[in-house]
């Protein structure tokens, strides 16, 4: 293992911080989500399987061999997740935190499996272009690992079909960044759509409701 012990404490607070701070502006509830960074080139931190992030504290995070992540020690069970922060980190050294959580517009847009055209300057900088929908899987499972690893090729964002969002960054400033870019242009796409089919001039989410009640309990 390659990283001193002030690099590793210093990094489980940063898994503490990142999940305290996804409660704190509403991009996680509960004990959905985890988040990791990277230790070395074949290891990371991540967030252990259900706990509150509130309670949780550095010394319950896991550390997971990148090349096989059914490999762990220290800490507590490592997120069924862990198989996809994984892949991305083997297949991008130049990733060194990540973000997986289900925020709300996101979450909306994953649900509805609609890929997120570039709405901002700051989402074709951070994100690197449009945010693409994962192919289906279920939670834990092979086709939800390389459907999110395909999205992200060339990425640094992804909708996960039916879950959530998926955030990489250089590090996990960068990839709060990311998942907060990517709630806000989820939001505006959201809102733009529904103003252009309803022909209002102001969004509401009471809007979005009605319109999709009218239009699908038919």
């Amino acid at each position: 293992m390659a990283w001193t012990q002030e690099e590793e404490l210093k990094l489980r607070q940063v898994i503490k911080d990142s999940g305290v701070n996804l409660l704190k502006k509403n991009l996680v509830q509960g004990t959905w989500g985890n988040t990791a960074v990277r230790l070395d080139e074949d290891h990371m931190l991540v967030t252990p399987t259900g706990l509150d992030y509130i309670s949780l504290t550095p010394e319950d995070m896991p550390i997971v061999q990148i090349s096989d992540p059914s490999i762990w020690e220290k800490g507590k069970k490592p997120t069924s997740e862990r198989k996809i922060h994984a892949a991305v980190m083997g297949a991008r050294p130049e990733i060194n935190a990540t973000i997986h959580s289900h925020p709300v517009y996101c979450s909306i847009l994953a649900s509805c499996r609609i890929e997120l055209p570039v709405m901002s300057k700051e989402m074709e900088k951070l994100v690197g272009g449009s945010a693409r929908v994962g192919k289906y899987g279920l939670p834990g499972t092979k086709p939800l690992k390389k459907g999110t690893v395909a999205a992200m090729e060339g990425r640094n964002a992804c909708f996960m079909a039916n879950h959530g969002v998926f955030c990489a960054g250089r590090d996990m400033d960068e990839a709060f960044k990311i998942i907060e870019i990517m709630e806000q242009c989820s939001y505006e796409y959201i809102k733009q759509k529904t103003l252009e089919a309803t022909g209002q001039q102001t969004y509401s989410d009471e809007l979005l409701f009605d319109y999709f009640v009218s239009k699908y309990s038919k």
